[in-house]
């Protein structure tokens, strides 16, 4: 792939049975490794090691699940992200519904995380614009552990907002299916995961206390550390967007940094559908994920990019800077020579 053979918008092809394939893979894999995870513990408990070695191992087994289970719905996230983009599924029903499941699994109803996440594209590291300044201008430390609670903090105050505008029509069906995937999703890990007869102890409940810190792991390397943008006009909040107006706007998104690129391993960079190429997907948000690596090779030394190698790698990097940080600190990152 050239920079100039990257799919317009319509010349894309959406790659519906690849995705479908991979949410079912992530679903299976989450319930057989909760299945493992209670099998796990059975076996430690029968084990003849003193009470307080049992207890120990126990947990600390179901911690490493619970990250493993993390990563998992993080993958469930992601591909709703490519939903909120609408570059899911080709059918706007399948789209939308599977993408509003999907989200809502990894604790986000659906249509407020779209309005949020196209606000975040539209105003993208503009400081008191763009909706990640109030989760991750903070400190480090205080973004790594904290920010992802107040992610969640903002996406259910909002849907609370639009609840309040529920005869408003441009809010009534959104609110209405966010609360119906929340409550879907509900019923999912409340309801289903113990009629199987597995505890939600050693399952559930220890996934949703490691997800906001594994979370947070892969979050803070999408923007922390990178100089602001310019603030254009504060225009609002963005409902929704049509992806010729991305195409339109792509050349100024082209000699802009926002994000970072993470080279990672294959296996991860396919369970997380390729969102380690951050930088790529503000500069194409139209693409689906399937298209970001291509298109990263086609561009890395025409077009600005920050680069580093592997998520620890990034932590360590940008646990020293500020959220919004200088270009003198960035420049040994940059794939061309300036921007």
């Amino acid at each position: 792939m050239t920079a100039t053979a990257i799919p317009k918008p319509q010349e894309q092809v959406i790659p519906s049975g690849r995705n479908l394939f991979k949410a079912i893979v992530l679903l299976v894999l989450l319930l057989m490794s909760f299945f493992l995870t209670q099998h796990g513990v059975a076996v430690i408990a029968a084990s003849v090691w003193p009470a307080g070695v049992v207890i120990t191992v126990t947990w600390l087994f179901v911690g490493i699940m619970a990250v493993w289970h993390s990563v998992l719905i993080i993958g469930m996230g992601i591909l709703a992200h490519d939903a909120a983009h609408r570059v899911l599924f080709r059918s706007p029903f399948w789209n939308e519904m599977i993408g509003g499941l999907l989200a809502a699994l990894a604790l986000l109803p659906f249509y407020t995380n779209r309005q949020i996440h196209l606000t975040h594209h539209g105003y993208a590291h503009q400081p008191e614009l763009d909706p990640e300044n109030a989760i991750h201008h903070h400190s480090f430390l205080f973004s790594f552990t904290a920010g992802s609670l107040i992610a969640l903090v903002i996406h259910y105050r909002l849907l609370f907002q639009n609840l309040l505008r529920l005869r408003d029509p441009r809010y009534t069906e959104r609110v209405l299916l966010d609360l119906l995937f929340v409550a879907e999703a509900g019923v999912l890990y409340f309801g289903l995961i113990p009629a199987l007869g597995l505890s939600l102890s050693v399952s559930v409940i220890p996934m949703l206390v490691a997800l906001p810190l594994v979370f947070s792991w892969r979050a803070l390397s999408d923007h922390y550390g990178i100089p602001a943008i310019e603030r254009t006009t504060n225009k609002g909040p963005v409902l929704d967007v049509d992806a010729e107006s991305w195409h339109r706007d792509r050349h100024k998104r082209s000699r802009e940094v926002t994000g970072w690129v993470v080279r990672t391993h294959p296996v991860l960079e396919w369970l997380w559908s390729h969102v380690n190429y951050h930088e790529v997907h503000h500069k194409y948000p139209w693409l689906s994920h399937v298209y970001l690596k291509a298109a990263f090779e086609a561009t890395e030394h025409r077009q600005p990019y920050l680069v580093v190698n592997g998520y620890w790698r990034s932590l360590l990097n940008l646990r020293h800077r500020r959220y919004y940080d200088s270009r003198e600190s960035a420049r040994p990152y940059l794939s061309t020579p300036d921007w």
